[in-house]
């Protein structure tokens, strides 16, 4: 049963990505984005993907705070709270993938921690180029990282081929930015 629950979860991860690159309203690609963390958030922990787990809290908390921000009437106080609480759940987390990484080292979660790393500083870029050059990178070793996992090589194969679409013939309103960008 616990094998199936992966699997159903595995695949329903590929229809969540897939889900987020489609949508135009951001109040939907938000509605979107929690049900995939959510729903990775429980895959990553049957899985035993910690650096996963710690992305999508990440990805889950900022979303969280970003829809309370703009979309609620709740008070600043109540805003900066959540986040604190939620930043303080994640660095919990955090502390133990390492300690149990370091404890326990394999090329495998190395490569997840790389990954990690990887999509972390492509959501600080500024540049759109390199937010996709960089998302092109954590395609390339996401693929090493979950090797043998068919919807964890389906979504980096996805990462690969929109990066690298979007690095060829980005639209023309891409290219004016991408211009003023350089």
């Amino acid at each position: 049963m616990l094998e199936l629950l992966k699997e159903v979860l595995g695949w329903t991860s590929v229809a969540f990505y897939i889900s987020i690159t489609v949508f135009n309203s951001m109040k939907f690609t938000r509605f979107a984005a929690f049900g995939s963390a959510a729903n990775d958030i429980v895959w990553s922990i049957l899985m035993g993907w910690w650096p996963k787990l710690i992305l999508n809290l990440s990805v889950a908390a900022i979303n969280t705070y970003r829809y309370v921000k703009d979309f609620t009437k709740s008070a600043k106080a109540i805003v900066n709270l959540l986040a604190a609480i939620m930043a303080a759940g994640i660095l919990y987390i955090v502390y133990v993938a390492v300690s149990a990484f370091i404890a326990e080292p394999t090329l495998p979660v190395a490569l997840q921690f790389m990954d990690l790393g990887v999509i972390v500083t492509a959501l600080y870029m500024t540049s759109l180029k390199k937010y996709r050059v960089l998302m092109l990178v954590s395609g390339f070793v996401g693929m090493a990282a979950y090797y043998g996992n068919p919807q964890m090589m389906v979504i980096k194969a996805i990462v690969i081929g929109i990066m690298t679409y979007k690095l060829v013939s980005p639209s023309q309103q891409e290219k004016e930015v991408l211009a003023t960008e350089s």
